[in-house]
């Protein structure tokens, strides 16, 4: 008996001192500082939409609280403002911890927290039709994605990361895209009446200062246009060279909250996070970078 608990003992020491020499290397060849470097800067991405929509989540709360909807399609469960803030809370917490923490098991851990959490928001009554929470919960699959492949060679797994990242963008582009496939849309009268006739944003205020009651209206219809056709164009991003495809995501993302509505930073935060992975230069063997170009 005590010759085999040595044996176990030494076997596991054995174990160990691998496991310890694996991890050691594996920063040096881009493994686990990459993959972790990849799921920390859409954590962040995730933690800078949830905490620029505070402020809109205090409004809502309040006026939820203030005016109570009750619609029977959601149980009490999902009606319950405690359980929507409770949620918006551990949503918080588990994305900063995962932020912090660098073990598999922690990092799974927090990951599904947020992801959990950020589902309830998904489909609670008084946030359901909150699109950051959708957004952020999309990310959160991939970060839960990718936790649970913490230790899988980076070589193999950078190419998969990014497409899957491009793939839940172009979902998104895509629906944005279908939903504005309406004569309203096309015609630029839907967004004319939103934006260009009276918004008070820069951007509009630029085009009101500039051009004649008719060239706005003209303007309206083909800016209308040009969101649509981005947003189709987006769609196919899971197609796209990674570095094009990322560079793309970016820029349109960013153009969405610059000349519509700073607040959408609190919608397009997470997904920029997303698109950041696609231009990741591994740190790491030629290998790898063959890896990165295919």
């Amino acid at each position: 008996m005590n010759d085999r608990s040595k044996t176990s003992s030494d076997q596991m020491l054995a174990e160990a001192k691998v496991d310890s020499a694996r991890n050691e290397l594996m920063p040096v060849m881009g493994g686990r500082r990459d993959t972790l470097s990849l799921l920390k800067v859409v954590l962040v991405g995730i933690l800078i939409s949830l905490t620029l929509k505070i402020f809109a989540f205090i409004l809502f709360d309040r006026a939820n609280e203030a005016l109570p909807i009750v619609d029977s399609f959601f149980p009490a469960f999902f009606r319950s403002q405690a359980v929507a803030r409770v949620a918006y809370l551990l949503a918080c917490s588990g994305c900063l911890l995962a932020i912090f923490v660098t073990q598999k098991k922690h990092l799974v851990c927090a990951t599904l927290l947020l992801v959990v959490n950020l589902a309830i928001l998904t489909i609670h009554q008084s946030a359901f039709n909150d699109v950051t929470f959708m957004c952020c919960s999309w990310a959160a699959l991939w970060c839960v994605w990718v936790a649970t492949r913490l230790n899988e060679p980076f070589e193999s797994l950078f190419p998969r990361a990014v497409w899957l990242s491009h793939v839940i963008l172009s979902l998104i582009f895509l629906g944005g895209a279908v939903g504005k496939v309406t004569h309203g849309y096309w015609s630029g009268q839907v967004l004319f009446d939103i934006y260009f006739e009276q918004r008070d944003f820069w951007f509009y205020n630029l085009f009101r200062a500039s051009l004649s009651p008719e060239q706005l209206r003209e303007a309206a219809t083909w800016h209308s246009r040009m969101v649509i056709i981005s947003e189709f164009v987006c769609s196919f991003l899971w197609l796209m060279p990674a570095k094009i495809a990322s560079s793309v995501a970016v820029v349109v993302l960013c153009g969405i909250a610059l000349t519509n509505n700073f607040l959408l930073f609190s919608v397009v935060t997470c997904l920029i996070g997303l698109a950041i992975v696609g231009l990741h230069q591994p740190k790491s063997s030629e290998q790898e970078r063959r890896a990165f170009s295919d």
